[in-house]
């Protein structure tokens, strides 16, 4: 249920700088047989792409909680 909740389709960028051996199939997260998370970070090519602010438009009351639209 987690994956419905909190999983964002990611650009291929960030599936370069960031690659990854979990899979998706069947509705189903599974988590790959690399150590740890599974995730790891290319940090030359994370250089190539500097911070920039964004405004995400979510609904969050001063405390951060989030609440309905």
């Amino acid at each position: 249920n987690f994956g419905i909740q909190e999983y964002m389709h990611h650009a291929e960028e960030t599936n370069r700088v960031f690659s990854h051996s979990y899979s998706f199939s069947d509705g189903m997260m599974h988590p790959g047989d690399a150590p740890g998370l599974g995730v790891d970070l290319d940090e030359t090519l994370a250089s190539k792409y500097p911070y920039r602010r964004a405004y995400l438009p979510i609904n969050r009351k001063l405390d951060g909680t989030m609440h309905s639209w």
